[in-house]
């Protein structure tokens, strides 16, 4: 999360990252002291919605970026060990959490002159690299791909909805990070990641909604 708000910040746009808890929202405070205005709220409950919406209110009418990056792992890859209670936690934060983010932020977006929402995706959650084979015998979890090629159709239904009312909606799989929950195959640091994304953030306008990219700039395949 601080690697997203010091991308921003750096560069002088007013941030307001959210935060679950108080600990972390206090350290975010303190790191990032000017044009920075965490929220303490949780993609996975409903409440999330107003405390975004009051929060925001305070400093501005508009927005002009959503990134929607929270997410969580799964753990059981073999269907007669699929619990269904960790299926709906991970559908939970990376599909229902996205819809109550930008039900909280579309009147904001709508003040915009170019208003974007940027769903931080999986290669996972991709239909034509499953069917592929391309990770077969990889042990990744039923309940993030499930989740990942839920949020990758979400996404898709918001680009039908919003592109004519003036709004980017795209994807974007942010490479194989190094972290606690990073892939076997992971290769890149999680600031590298930010910057390229960062980077692409400002080329996107309404007019290439829909996409689904990797940090190098390469479409993927849904």
């Amino acid at each position: 999360m601080s690697i997203y708000v010091s991308e921003f910040a750096h560069l002088q746009y007013i941030v307001f990252p959210l935060i679950r808890n108080n600990t972390a929202l206090q350290r975010i405070r303190e790191e990032f002291s000017e044009r920075c205005y965490p929220i303490e709220g949780d993609v996975g409950l409903d409440s999330c919605k107003k405390n975004i919406e009051l929060t925001i209110k305070k400093y501005t009418n508009k927005i002009d970026i959503l990134i929607n990056n929270a997410g969580i792992p799964g753990g059981e890859y073999q269907i007669d060990k699929v619990n269904t209670s960790e299926v709906y936690d991970l559908f939970n934060i990376h599909c229902l959490g996205i819809i109550r983010t930008v039900q909280a932020t579309l009147p904001f977006l709508f003040n915009s002159s170019n208003p974007r929402i940027i769903n931080v995706s999986s290669r996972l959650g991709s239909l034509s690299k499953m069917a592929s084979g391309e990770f077969k015998d990889r042990h990744f979890s039923y309940s993030y791909r499930i989740a990942k090629a839920a949020q990758n159709m979400l996404s898709i239904c918001l680009h039908n909805e919003l592109n004519s009312k003036g709004i980017h909606v795209s994807v974007i799989h942010p490479g194989r990070l190094k972290t606690d929950s990073g892939s076997s195959d992971a290769d890149m640091e999680a600031f590298e990641a930010a910057e390229l994304i960062f980077r692409w953030i400002q080329t996107l306008n309404k007019e290439n909604s829909c996409q689904y990219v990797q940090p190098f700039f390469k479409e993927l395949k849904w």
